[in-house]
């Protein structure tokens, strides 16, 4: 008997690996990988898609210069004794605005030359992408202080679009065939429940997981509650109750971005609140119903460096 016990371990893992190698040869032919893009995107095996290093794009009929970090504007300033990263989706990149008008580059001409403000904002991105793409980007900047602007592409619900997204979160598994049988299953579950791109908890996470490795880091963490339409008095959903069930509401993802903030003792800027305390409606502080017009960028960019300078930083 005991003669027989190595023979059945060795059968037993012959076994797994057998049933790996079939869940992989399927996962790569029974699902395709995700269909090239043809917006100006690059492929990416982890993050689904990235900008275009070191070349300028157009993007919502606006020219952007990428810099060859991959980010939105020029070049990294070594002389710079200040480095600051701004993350998040659409709406920092810069949705149809000129490079000079982004979040990013009006908090630039705040502060002056001697801090080198990059910006991080990738069209899309989910936190868990902004967080793996920060990871990437560390070994040739690390920001002394790093802004969060996730939200939106958090809290919007789940389509058939968003495989990539679910890739993410499984690490280098998400590029496998048994990476695109997962992440297919939890795309489905999440649209049969008509669930978020990142429930709450896995939205918690994440800015946690951030907050914590760049506190680690030794660096200076901020966020920003991003702004919407339901933000203001001219919109016509304004003070009305959110649809979604206690816990899914955009005001419960708010929530949990404050509370990440006071459990790191970050700094918090309320979007809403200074957009509105600078005069603007809807109308004026919006494209549509998310991106922010120039004049949104402006009064983020002026309630952001406050913030900062009211910090000591």
């Amino acid at each position: 008997m005991t003669s027989q016990a190595p023979t059945r371990v060795l059968l037993i893992a012959v076994s797994l690996l057998l049933s790996v190698a079939a869940l992989e040869v399927i996962g790569r032919t029974a699902i395709p990988p995700a269909p090239a893009r043809q917006d100006g995107m690059l492929a990416d095996s982890t993050l689904g898609w990235a900008l275009p290093a070191g070349t300028t794009m157009v993007w919502r009929g606006k020219r952007a210069q990428i810099n060859s970090l991959g980010l939105r504007g020029p070049e990294p300033r070594a002389q710079a004794t200040t480095r600051m990263l701004i993350v998040g989706d659409s709406s920092v990149f810069g949705d149809g605005l000129n490079d000079g008008q982004t979040l990013s580059a009006q908090i630039a001409a705040l502060l002056g030359p001697d801090v080198d403000v990059q910006n991080g904002g990738v069209p899309g991105y989910t936190c868990q992408q902004s967080r793996v793409f920060l990871d990437r980007i560390l070994v040739r900047f690390q920001p002394d202080i790093l802004i969060s602007y996730n939200q939106h592409s958090d809290f919007r619900r789940a389509d058939f679009g968003d495989r990539a997204k679910f890739a993410t979160q499984l690490g280098a598994l998400g590029a496998t065939g048994i990476g695109r049988i997962i992440s297919t299953g939890m795309l489905w579950g999440r649209m049969r429940s008509n669930g978020a791109v990142l429930d709450r908890s896995e939205y918690q996470a994440c800015l946690s997981e951030m907050a914590s490795a760049h506190r680690a880091r030794g660096g200076k963490m901020a966020f920003v509650v991003p702004i919407t339409e339901v933000d203001f008095p001219d919109s016509p959903v304004f003070g009305e109750p959110e649809p979604e069930e206690e816990g899914n509401r955009l005001s419960d993802y708010r929530q949990t971005m404050k509370a990440v903030a006071g459990q790191y003792s970050a700094v918090l800027v309320d979007g809403p609140k200074a957009v509105r305390a600078a005069g603007l409606t809807g109308n004026t502080a919006l494209q549509d119903v998310v991106h922010p017009t120039p004049a949104g960028q402006t009064a983020l960019a002026q309630s952001i460096v406050a913030a900062l300078r009211q910090a000591g930083w």
